[in-house]
């Protein structure tokens, strides 16, 4: 803007009192300072960051101030837009052009001088777009009305839009974690009266939601816990630090209790006062009283196992005790803190030969669950010697992981003294039959084997004839009887030793059955005492009579091995029938079977028998040499 320039100053004798132009120096001088003022309101205008002032005149088609500084608002250069498609329509966002159009039609043709204001993305040279506030209206008319150029201002509000949209989504999401959160909320004044509650607070405590802001968070709270809840209610209004959580019990519309989880939160002012305070609740009742019937039911489990006959035991996957009841302290003799921690094979109970295998088992179990049963015999604190029935019995997490071992004995030193006894008559049973037929029956035969042949020589014709199959009947039975009376014996096993036996085992199913029967003894065979010899030939003998009276075998396979230095295995294998469908080995209720297994366990071995449905029976009875 052109300055006036100032006359040169003179005395107030000579000075004229008014200008040329008819205006008093004053008065110019009082121009020329609205002028400077004007002229720096226009410069801030035009250079304010973030904003532009412009005036466009559409009868010049030109702006006549702000062109460079508006186009720079966008990243533009004065004269860009113009030649762009559209030209500064162009660059106003589609979903705003309508808008923008009828803002400006109206301050074109309404014939109003109002300010027409309003927000519009707008292109950005550089990609994307810039939320503006604009502001537009006329600025000179012509004599007919219309609009000759307009004034208006651009300011880049992308900021604040973006503040506004963040604002409101987070109010929405307030509003959606207060109305739909499934933990009950509580709002509270200063004076703890509830001023809002959310739809799941009002569920929980059996309130409609404008009953409940008539109360106060101290009426919902049973008397027993008011103290705890004022407590940190205080807490809050004073600045204190609040409990974080506080568990405690309200009271319901229907005079039920609730227990419930309590979570404390507060809005304070600039001043740091209390506004409003939050309790958020989280129901616990069904959680309280599962926790109360967990304990109830850990209370009696632990009166069960600590009053339990049976030793029982906790192992962790390696091995190691973690706990044992009283009746396994007062069976070995060593309490719980003197084997806590410890690996169970490497205890004192535990033979020493027989702790690699103890290892293996647990070992396994660990690696893929299931459970095993055996009997063996371990050792008491004072020097004794106990047989015991163990079973091992992995425990597995949700996932399938094993998380422990319950192992479970029981003493069965007593009851295999009956066994052993009672097996000790059955045998003597066997031989004094066995005698009997072959001293008393045998003999009988052979007397009347001859006395047919005496009669034989006096006899002719048909007679003849019926004396002779008499003779041969007598003959077979005399057979029967020996075969017999050799199978009750175990004069067999003493004299032969137990490879002898089951070669004579074989012998006997070829000649006298007519099956093919096969024997295997390893070189060395392995060594055990007569009694276990004993056992295990009559094993072997059951189960080859099962095979050949209950499977209808064609074929026997007999097997002694020594697998190891510490084990040694007998196998019995045919190709009959096998078990009946719907049952295993385990199931079956033969009592020869279960003798079988009391034989194996009284030489501390162990009996597995394997059977399908038309593919034979498979018995195992594993057994270590120096303990048979």
């Amino acid at each position: 803007m052109k300055r006036t320039k100032r006359p040169t100053p003179r005395s107030k004798a000579t000075r004229p009192a008014k200008a040329k132009l008819g205006i008093s120096l004053e008065e110019l001088r009082e121009l020329e300072q609205k002028a400077v003022r004007l002229e720096k309101l226009a410069g801030m205008l035009l250079n304010t960051p973030q904003q532009a002032f412009y005036l466009y005149d559409y009868s010049k088609q030109e702006f006549v101030l702000g062109h460079e500084h508006v186009s720079g608002l966008y990243g533009y250069k004065a004269g860009e837009i113009e030649k762009r498609k559209g030209g500064w329509f162009g660059i106003i966002h589609p979903d705003d052009l309508a808008e923008f159009k009828e803002a400006h039609r109206l301050v074109m043709e309404s014939g109003s001088d109002e300010v027409r204001t309003l927000r519009v993305r707008v292109l950005r040279k550089q990609g994307g777009h810039e939320w503006i506030q604009s502001h537009m209206r006329p600025f000179e008319r012509d004599a007919e009305g219309r609009v000759i150029s307009e004034a208006g201002m651009a300011i880049i509000i992308t900021p604040l839009v973006e503040a506004e949209q963040a604002l409101r989504e987070t109010e929405a999401r307030s509003h959606s974690l207060f109305q739909s959160n499934a933990a009950g909320v509580l709002v509270f004044d200063a004076k703890f009266h509830i001023v809002d509650a959310n739809p799941a607070a009002c569920s929980m405590l059996g309130y409609h939601k404008k009953a409940l802001l008539h109360l106060g968070v101290l009426d919902l709270t049973v008397r027993g816990n008011r103290g705890e809840m004022r407590q940190m209610l205080h807490a809050m209004q004073t600045g204190l630090k609040p409990t974080q959580s506080l568990e405690t019990t309200l009271e319901r519309q229907n005079n039920e209790t609730l227990d419930v989880l309590t979570a404390s939160a507060c809005l304070r002012d600039d001043q740091g006062s209390f506004v409003q305070g939050m309790l958020i609740l989280l129901d616990i009742t069904a959680r309280n009283q599962m926790q109360r019937e967990l304990k109830r039911e850990a209370e009696l489990t632990r009166i069960l196992i600590d009053h339990a006959p049976v030793s029982i035991g906790l192992l962790g996957t390696d091995g190691s005790v973690v706990c044992v009841n009283a009746a396994a302290e007062k069976l070995f003799g060593y309490k719980l803190k003197v084997v806590a921690g410890r690996k169970v094979w490497t205890l004192p109970v535990v033979d020493a030969a027989e702790a690699s295998a103890s290892q293996r088992r647990i070992e396994m179990l660990a690696d893929g669950g299931g459970s095993i049963h055996f009997t063996r015999p371990m050792h008491t604190r004072d020097g004794g010697t106990r047989h015991i029935e163990i079973a091992h019995t992995a425990v597995k997490k949700a996932d399938g992981s094993v998380d422990f071992i319950v192992t479970t004995g029981v003493d069965a030193t007593e009851r295999r003294k009956l066994e052993v006894e009672v097996i000790r008559v059955a045998e003597q049973e066997h031989i004094r039959i066995g005698h009997d037929l072959h001293d008393g029956v045998g003999q009988t035969l052979t007397g009347i084997a001859s006395l047919v042949e005496a009669l034989l020589e006096r006899l002719s014709g048909e007679d003849h004839k019926d004396a002779r199959r008499i003779h041969e009947l007598v003959k077979t039975a005399i057979t029967e009887t020996r075969r017999l009376s050799h199978g009750l014996s175990p004069a067999a096993v003493k004299n032969r030793g137990l490879a002898g036996g089951l070669m004579l085992i074989a012998e006997t199913v070829r000649e006298n059955f007519r099956r093919e029967c096969v024997c295997h003894v390893d070189d060395p065979a392995p060594e055990v005492g007569q009694e276990a010899e004993i056992h295990l030939f009559r094993i072997a003998q059951e189960a080859v009579n099962n095979a050949i009276r209950h499977g209808g075998a064609g074929k026997i396979h007999l097997s002694l091995r020594r697998k190891s230095p510490t084990e040694g295995v007998l196998e019995i294998r045919d190709n009959g029938r096998g078990f009946p469908s719907g049952k295993t080995a385990t199931q079956s209720d033969g009592i020869g079977l279960r003798v079988m297994e009391h034989r194996a366990h009284l030489i501390n071995g162990e009996m597995k028998i394997t059977t399908h449905k038309g593919k034979g029976v498979r018995v195992l009875c594993h057994f270590s040499p120096a303990h048979a």
